[in-house]
C-alpha cells in the first residue's frame, strides 16, 4: 500500500510538472501527455500507453532526494525478495549454520518505521503536487479554447483538433 502511495504521488508530481512547464509543449504534445496520465494503460492496447512509473519516481527523486531509495526498499519487501521473504520471517545463526523460521524473530520496528516514513513522505509529496495543481488549474483552463455547443454543428461537419 505504501508503494502504491509513492506511485500515485509520482504521477501527481508528473502532472504538476507538466502543468508548470506547459508552455514548453505544443498543444498536441501536451494533450497526448495529459491523456497518457489520465487514461494510460499497459494492459489494454486500445488505450494510450501509460508512463513508466519508475521514470516518474526518478523525476520526483531529482527534486526530493531519497524517494527512489525508499521506493526500492518498499519493492524489496513487496516482491518475493530476501527482505520480503527470508528477511522478515527468519533469524540466522551464522556460527551454528542454522536458520530459524517464524514470526517475531527479528525486530520489525525498523521495517515498520521505514514503511511509515515513506508513506507519510509520499503523502506529503502528493499533497504538495495536488495543491500546486489546484493553484495552476484555473490559469491552464483559461488558456484552452472553448468547446462549441453541440447544437452549433451539423452532424456531417468535420471536427478539427486544436493545434
Amino acid at each position: 500500500m505504501a508503494r502504491a502511495i509513492v506511485e500515485n504521488a509520482a504521477l501527481t508530481w508528473k502532472l504538476m510538472e507538466l502543468l508548470d512547464t506547459r508552455e514548453q509543449y505544443s498543444a498536441k504534445d501536451l494533450s497526448e501527455s495529459l491523456t497518457r496520465l489520465l487514461v494510460g494503460s499497459r494492459k489494454w492496447e486500445d488505450l494510450p500507453k501509460a508512463f513508466q512509473i519508475l521514470s516518474s519516481v526518478d523525476r520526483m527523486d531529482k527534486r526530493i532526494s531519497g524517494v527512489r531509495a525508499s521506493y526500492d526498499s518498499l519493492s524489496e519487501i513487496a516482491h518475493p525478495n530476501w527482505a520480503g521473504v527470508l528477511g522478515l520471517y527468519s533469524e540466522t545463526d551464522k556460527s551454528r549454520f542454522m536458520t530459524r523460521f517464524g514470526r517475531g524473530l527479528r525486530g520489525s520496528a525498523g521495517t515498520q518505521s521505514m514503511i511509515l516514513n515513506t508513506m507519510l513522505g509520499a503523502l506529503e509529496l502528493f499533497d504538495h503536487a495536488y495543491n500546486r495543481i489546484s493553484d495552476v488549474m484555473p490559469a491552464f483552463l483559461g488558456e484552452l479554447e472553448p468547446i462549441s455547443p453541440g447544437g452549433d454543428r451539423d452532424s456531417d461537419s468535420e471536427v478539427q483538433p486544436n493545434t
